[in-house]
């Protein structure tokens, strides 16, 4: 990574626009500038520059030099935003805790299941992939899963972790089928065991029907009323949650019938 383009791209990432990006690799470029040389170079107005060098300044990533006759700009090392860094994880850690305790105070109710008023809701991206995974906690019998495994890959591992952790403190049970394919074998013999941050699931959990009978793609999870499936292998993330008492009880029934034609997951190990 030596080209400016790409090194613009990285502090971008890191909150800079980019014009407050490409000032401040005109600075390390120079050692120190006049603002009227920024403009000059950086080819943007006199009112853009003192904008992008406010924000350069709020990060500590820039300062400004001031003399007897003269007013000079030098840069400091992009290792001052580590400070930044480390109060913004604060803050979020801080809202993740906030948010925890209000979900346990704001209760909202369930709607009336008297009659089978099916919803569906849909989910797109990462994001909405998250959300989908994470409504399974909230099951009150066991998760029927099909899987063609991996959805921590596409999901992020550390949330992924985090969600293993919550199934297992709140004592989630599932029964989940799938297809014997290389990367699902490899994946269970190197993380399905006791201890594994990103295992929920017990080996005496898994059972394996051949795509001749099923072909699994995606994640298919059934519990309580609610049917759901994500497909992660695609650009974009898609996935939808449907809660009918009747269907989920259909669909709960055929994997059912086909967990009894499964066999266990250790005759493939």
């Amino acid at each position: 990574m030596s080209s400016t383009t790409d090194l613009e791209k990285e502090l971008i990432k890191f909150g800079l626009s980019e014009n407050q990006a490409k000032i401040y690799l005109l600075l390390v470029a120079h050692k120190e500038l006049r603002i009227q040389e920024i403009t000059k170079y950086a080819e943007i107005p006199r009112s853009s520059v003192y904008e992008g060098l406010k924000r350069l300044f709020e990060l500590g990533i820039a300062e400004e030099v001031i003399g007897e006759s003269y007013k000079m700009i030098r840069p400091y090392s992009v290792g001052a935003m580590h400070h930044g860094l480390d109060e913004e994880m604060l803050r979020v850690q801080r809202l993740k805790a906030d948010l925890s305790a209000l979900e346990q105070t704001i209760a909202v109710r369930p709607p009336d299941k008297a009659q089978d008023n099916s919803a569906v809701k849909y989910y797109k991206d990462r994001s909405g992939a998250r959300q989908l995974y994470w409504n399974t906690l909230g099951a009150k019998n066991t998760v029927y899963v099909f899987s063609d495994w991996g959805r921590g890959r596409y999901v992020g591992m550390r949330f992924y972790e985090r969600f293993v952790e919550e199934s297992r403190n709140r004592e989630i049970t599932e029964k989940v089928l799938i297809n014997p394919t290389s990367y699902a074998l490899e994946s269970i013999r190197q993380f399905t065991y006791p201890g594994s941050a990103i295992s929920r699931t017990r080996l005496e959990d898994i059972r394996v029907l051949d795509e001749s009978v099923i072909k699994i793609k995606g994640d298919t999870l059934m519990y309580d009323d609610v049917y759901a499936t994500v497909y992660l292998k695609n650009v974009q993330i898609n996935g939808f949650e449907i809660e009918s008492p009747h269907f989920a009880d259909t669909q709960r029934s055929i994997f059912e019938t086909l967990w009894d034609m499964a066999e266990p997951i250790t005759d493939f190990l």
